[in-house]
């Protein structure tokens, strides 16, 4: 079938017209192209087919229908129309494509004046409409544009099925819909999907930066941080000024302890986008948790939140920074903030789990210790068993600490192990046989 993307290029010196008997109208004579064409009429000079070749490559690349005709087992004929003034009416300028033997070439081409010469060219099938393929990608951005709402609103299914929809219209030119449908798999949990669709994505186009984006997050939330590193690395290279882009590759040399290479980014990061806040959060994540430094990173936190001042997570980081600065007053008031919040999310209940524990209210800390695990995906889980095993150690209830402390052990680990030995609050269970098992287990896993 002929499209109207043509592999080469025909040129008016590559013309090679006649290659096999030629179905369209004659050129019209000088008296109808004058008709036709009334601007023209005065000009001087009289106007032939060979003052028209340069017409050809134009409507080769830009038809607007194409109609396919068959000469026999070997051989297909194609029109390519455009039309000059209203479409599907006369005048037209057609030009006539042989293929044989899959080698193509330009067999003819003619002006279309009249009705009658205008059905001549049109016997055949339509294969091509510019204006039917127009409705065609209206249709299809709209089923995107759709499914995108859908996505916002947490309506998966519906958001699946409208770009499922919108794929199977496009076809193999759908670079941007797979991305979208990975962003959609991946909020519904299916990451192995939302991979497959951002790499089939960058495979239909490796100069879009946001399939590559978004999978090096996926692989940054699976702790894989050379996978994140390439795609990140690569994301940043495609669009070296989008700000979101450069934060992201910043935090990420923040964790592989590359703070220059970081800082440079988030200074490209601010220089292209000084309004996101997410840059200065970053910032403050990185000195509370990192480099301990609670101090600088209330500096950031606070240059942030006057740039957005309800984000959930720095605010519950603000708060943090606070505690661990001696300013109990400034973590209450922020405690008291997010509580009255109508939807908290993961990362923040988990920080009120956090909170609330050192804050020694133990049962408020136990209830969203209960929210958190009510959440498909809570936050760092071996951290919230974690800090719970600690509510039940103060509070004298060693056996629930223990439990609480091996589901923590399972899931982080060394790492909690190594924090759970140096915590007096256990001391409570560190003298137990089945706590001096968890930290051998653990030390054979290791081993």
């Amino acid at each position: 079938m002929a499209t109207n993307g043509m592999d080469e290029t025909f040129t008016s010196e590559e013309l090679m017209t006649d290659v096999i008997p030629s179905s369209l109208p004659d050129f019209p004579v000088q008296k109808a192209i004058d008709l036709a064409f009334p601007e023209l009429a005065h000009q001087p000079g009289r106007l032939g087919k060979i003052h028209f070749a340069m017409w050809v490559d134009y409507t080769l690349e830009f038809p607007d229908e194409i109609w396919e005709k068959p000469v026999d087992e070997e051989t297909t004929c194609y029109h390519y129309i455009y039309y000059i003034s209203n479409e599907g009416a006369p005048p037209a300028f057609v030009v006539e494509i042989s293929c044989i033997d899959d080698v193509w070439r330009v067999n003819n081409y003619t002006l279309i004046v009249t009705l009658n010469q205008m059905a001549q060219v049109k016997t055949s099938m339509r294969v091509y409409s510019r204006e039917k393929d127009w409705e065609r990608e209206s249709f299809i951005k709209h089923l995107n544009d759709e499914a995108l709402q859908r996505y916002d609103e947490d309506r998966l299914e519906e958001a699946r099925t409208l770009i499922d929809s919108a794929i199977n219209l496009k076809g193999s030119d759908s670079a941007y819909l797979l991305n979208n449908r990975g962003l959609i798999c991946w909020k519904m949990g299916n990451t192995e999907q939302a991979k497959r669709d951002f790499l089939e994505s960058i495979k239909l186009d490796d100069n879009n930066g946001d399939p590559y984006f978004n999978i090096g997050l996926i692989f940054l939330d699976e702790s894989n941080l050379t996978e994140a590193l390439h795609y990140l690395q690569r994301a940043v290279e495609i669009n070296p000024c989008d700000g979101q882009f450069l934060t992201e590759l910043g935090h990420l040399y923040l964790e592989l302890d590359m703070e220059a290479k970081a800082l440079t980014l988030f200074k490209q990061a601010f220089a292209t986008n000084s309004s996101d806040a997410q840059i200065n959060f970053h910032l403050g994540y990185y000195f509370l948790y990192k480099k301990r430094n609670a101090k600088s990173a209330l500096k950031y936190f606070r240059k942030g939140l006057k740039k957005e001042p309800d984000d959930q997570f720095a605010l519950a980081d603000l708060a943090v920074a606070h505690w661990v600065t001696g300013n109990r007053k400034k973590t209450v008031q922020i405690h008291d903030v997010l509580r009255r919040s109508s939807m908290l999310m993961p990362y923040t209940i988990s920080r009120l789990v956090y909170l609330n524990m050192v804050m020694e209210n133990y049962d408020v800390a136990l209830h969203y210790y209960k929210e958190a695990l009510s959440n498909e995906d809570p936050f760092e889980p071996e951290w919230l068993h974690y800090n719970a095993a600690l509510v039940y150690a103060k509070t004298g209830r060693r056996e629930q600490a223990l439990d609480i402390l091996n589901l923590a052990v399972t899931m982080g680990g060394e790492a909690v192990i190594k924090r759970a030995l140096a915590e007096k609050a256990l001391d409570i269970v560190k003298g137990l046989s089945d706590f001096k098992k968890l930290v051998k287990t653990q030390t054979k896993r290791k081993s």
